[in-house]
């Protein structure tokens, strides 16, 4: 038998981590075992166990320890306290310092010129006045004034922000693990001091811009405190900041593992296969309520998201779900590698209207009242000069984009993305809307009451409707600007629930499918975008993006999504059909007539209990 080098043995924890010390890798390594590793931290609780009045005695020579019981020099009768119960109640993190440094009988001087804990921390220029050698001692000197802030651990609590100066010490450790998900491993998780099983993600914004020089301090302190003030239990919190430097960092409670986007692009993710099968869709279908409660949570303060994709929605190690942030707090997408295609993909079609000037002489409009009147009669000419051929052309009477009370056949419907008014529908309501809370949370009240069935939403009445075709304006070029200057804008909000629908569909082919890529191919339409050179070719690309998306394509989708849930014997997917409903009316493209984020919350609150057996939901306590 030969024999055995020590570099055959397989080292140990213990090994590895001092060897990650000796060599100055501790801490960074993946392959460390963090275990091992632990840093002792001079918090309150430890500094109250050490310093003792046999810890005091034990760094005392004999006839220092005599002076320890007797009263204060300066008290003069003023007080009867000693030596010994100055430093146990005033200066204990003082005389850990001295000792350290190795002076610590000069802890009488210092408490005769009456120096206590809160004195600290010293400036380097005034420890000298401390006196703790004889001659002067720069080094000495210096020596304390680095030490001091080993013991001057602020620690964060929750709800707190501290302003951390240059030397000091922020009492957190590495956590050297790393979520699946690939974008989220620019997020750092950390623990605190004694506390290593709770686990805590810090996300670190830049406090200068880099390219600009752009101070964005008193941005960030405006949106973290924004953030603070809207908590829900369904958006990643901000649990804790603090500022270092040139860079302010957020903790948060919520560890996410996943986004939405990569939660289902792997398909199998571990914590999907930690539940149970059958369990499986009601959990997506859960989700899906408890992303509209906290969008109507955020709605009824009056705060927009912006920002609802799946790269922004956060899935935990127990399958709980959560946005990442609001949207609209721009100091919260600094540090987000969000790419393009994702945010116009999920864009609602109102943010996407060109309004380029167009040569058409008409008067201003003196109200939006006016400009609907003007439009609804250049409409209705152009349907009645139209010929017989353009009024028998059909279209699916289910499209995802048309009206449920108007007609579906028009002569000027088009589809595609491009600034035709097939786009601009968002104007054709002559309500106008306020940026106040209340009308936002109103916005869909000409729908009905928030409490009744899908099947209730509908267009108000009007006297014309009947002669008006379900695309009301003509083309383009034949629109002047000035009637779109006072029609009614769509609202952020009313952009977050067409949004909010998208994602709707993603989590429901999901749950049938599997996965989604059939579905992105499958609502995907080649564009060309014409050459601005006649040497040049044209330039074509697929746009997968919902709101460019053939409606005709999105219906027999669903109608796809409809026969597959029928074939499932489980009694939660008799909610799909209602649910697709649902996502038909977060998506017609006039913005005024999608159901509030309220409505919507109630609506598959009510399909989910009242139809597929649900129990209970995760949010169906609040209001």
């Amino acid at each position: 038998m030969g024999t055995r080098t020590l570099a055959q043995i397989a080292p140990t924890a213990g090994e590895i981590a001092l060897n990650a010390y000796i060599y100055g890798y501790g801490g960074h390594s993946l392959v460390t075992p963090h275990a091992a590793l632990k840093r002792l931290w001079w918090t309150d609780i430890r500094i109250e166990a050490k310093v003792t009045r046999a810890y005091v005695v034990s760094k005392l020579r004999g006839e220092e320890q005599e002076f320890l019981d007797r009263p204060l020099a300066f008290g003069e009768g003023l007080t009867d306290d000693t030596y010994m119960e100055w430093i146990l109640e005033r200066s204990k993190r003082l005389f850990l310092i001295l000792a350290e440094i190795g002076v610590p009988d000069q802890i009488f001087g210092c408490i005769d010129d009456s120096w206590d804990d809160a004195d600290l921390p010293v400036s380097l220029e005034d420890v000298e006045t401390l006196e703790l050698s004889y001659e002067p001692d720069e080094k000495l000197n210096k020596q304390f004034y680095q030490t001091q802030f080993l013991y001057l651990l602020r620690e964060l609590k929750h709800g707190h922000h501290i302003d951390y100066g240059p030397k000091e010490h922020i009492p957190m450790e590495y956590v050297n693990t790393l979520p699946p998900a690939v974008s989220l491993q620019s997020w750092d998780r950390i623990h605190f001091a004694g506390w290593p099983d709770d686990i805590f993600v810090r996300r670190k914004f830049a406090l200068i811009d880099k390219d600009t020089g752009q101070n964005r301090r008193e941005a960030f302190t405006r949106d973290l405190r924004k953030a603070k003030l809207h908590k829900h239990e369904h958006i990643a919190c901000a649990w804790a900041s603090y500022t270092s430097e040139d860079a302010g960092y957020v903790l948060s409670d919520f560890v996410a593992e996943h986004t939405l986007r990569t939660y289902i692009g792997h398909r199998t993710p571990m914590q999907l296969l930690r539940v149970v099968p059958s369990e499986r869709p009601r959990m997506l279908y859960e989700w899906m309520h408890c992303l509209a409660d906290t969008l109507a949570f955020l709605h009824r303060r009056g705060v927009a998201h912006t920002a609802i994709r799946p790269s922004n929605i956060l899935i935990n190690h127990d399958n709980r779900v959560a946005f990442a942030d609001i949207g609209s707090l721009r100091t919260f997408q600094h540090d987000k590698k969000t790419m393009k295609t994702e945010i116009y993909e999920y864009a609602a079609p109102e943010s996407q209207i060109c309004r380029e000037p167009i040569s058409l002489a008409s008067s201003p409009p003196t109200s939006s009242m006016g400009a609907f009147s003007r439009l609804r009669k250049l409409s209705s000419s152009a349907s009645s000069s139209s010929t017989p051929s353009s009024d028998t052309s059909s279209t699916r009477s289910n499209s995802f984009f048309t009206n449920a009370t108007t007609p579906t056949s028009s002569p000027f419907m088009k589809t595609g993305r491009s600034n035709s008014l097939t786009s601009l529908t968002t104007a054709m309501s002559p309500l106008s809307f306020s940026r106040s809370a209340s009308s936002i949370r109103n916005f869909s009240r000409h729908l009905g009451s928030p409490t009744m069935s899908l099947s209730t939403f509908s267009v108000p009445p009007s006297p014309t409707a009947s002669s008006i075709p379900s695309r009301v304006f003509p083309r383009p070029t034949q629109l002047n600007p000035a009637m779109l200057r006072d029609l009614p804008l769509a609202l952020p909000e009313m952009g977050d629930i067409f949004s909010l629908a998208c994602i709707y569909l993603d989590i429901l082919t999901f749950a049938l499918k599997g996965r989604t890529t059939e579905f992105v191919k499958f609502r995907g339409s080649r564009q060309t975008t014409p050459s601005t050179s006649p040497r040049s070719r044209s330039k074509s690309h697929v746009d997968t993006s919902f709101h460019a998306a053939d409606s005709d394509k999105l219906d027999v989708w669903t109608d796809i999504l409809r026969e597959d849930a029928t074939k499932r014997p489980e009694e939660i997917f008799r909610a799909v059909p209602e649910l697709l409903s649902l996502c038909k009316q977060m998506m017609v493209q006039n913005a005024t007539l999608r159901p509030s984020a309220r409505a919507v919350s109630e609506s598959i609150q009510s399909i989910l209990v009242g139809q597929a057996g649900v129990e209970t939901l995760c949010c169906a306590r609040r209001k």
